[in-house]
């Protein structure tokens, strides 16, 4: 399962993060604002490291967290879907209509396929790999726990579509993209908080934890790539002769 998810990942996360700006000609649905698209190819490439690292992992304790990480987005995902089925291309014709139908086929099939796994994992003896010998530092904890809150506070508001939190938002955040991103917060903050309340110990919740800091580091680039353009293009803008 987990080299099923780096072939599903691993290239839309790219594409997403590379062309942001020309998701109507190759998407599910059309992001209109690049932040957006960038913001979510990051998660992608993040969640191909994640699934990569895990599955060159033959220790079930120490993937686990990867598992809950990947079962909360994917179940979130296809909420949201079935939410926003006119959002999406299905009918639109072409490479866009296939990766909408190809998209719902995977959020339908990956949630009982995760649950499964993990069941099957935790009867097979995980269940009892709880115990902490080497535990995380307090602080450490602490802080995984406070920013998994936040993050997943901030994203059950989008997953409610509040219009008082899109229209805050710092780029433009239309319906689906506002509740896509809200599954996304909601990941993150199951990870963190996994690990400070449940496994409590480093070791076991490394391959996912560490995971998650390859999407912020590349959000902070898109957001300083993407403001650098905008920046240009206004200057050229402005530039221009007005004319008479």
């Amino acid at each position: 399962m987990f080299i099923l998810g780096v072939c599903l990942t691993a290239g839309i996360g790219i594409g997403l993060f590379a062309v942001p700006g020309r998701t109507a000609e190759y998407w599910a649905w059309t992001i209109k604002a690049p932040l957006t698209a960038a913001f979510f190819g990051a998660g992608y490439i993040g969640a191909a490291v994640a699934l990569s690292w895990g599955a060159a992992t033959r220790e079930w304790q120490r993937v686990r967290t990867v598992v809950v990480i990947a079962l909360t987005l994917t179940s979130l995902a296809l909420l949201d879907t079935l939410r926003h089925l006119g959002g999406f291309s299905f009918h639109a014709g072409g490479l866009v209509e296939v990766v909408a139908w190809f998209w719902l086929a995977v959020y339908i099939a990956l949630p009982p396929l995760l649950a499964v796994a993990f069941v099957l994992q935790e009867r097979g003896g995980g269940a009892h790999e709880y115990g902490v010998d080497r535990p995380a530092l307090p602080g450490s904890r602490l802080a995984a726990a406070v920013a998994g809150a936040m993050s997943a506070i901030v994203g059950v508001l989008l997953l409610g579509e509040l219009s008082w939190l899109r229209t805050r938002w710092p780029w433009p955040l239309p319906s689906l993209p506002a509740t896509i991103m809200g599954a996304w917060l909601c990941t993150v903050g199951s990870g963190l908080l996994w690990f400070a309340l449940r496994e409590r110990t480093w070791y076991r919740a490394r391959i996912g934890v560490i995971a998650m800091l390859v999407p912020l580091g590349l959000d902070l680039v898109a957001a300083a790539v993407l403001t650098a353009v905008i920046g240009a293009v206004a200057i050229v803008e402005e530039r221009r002769p007005t004319p008479r």
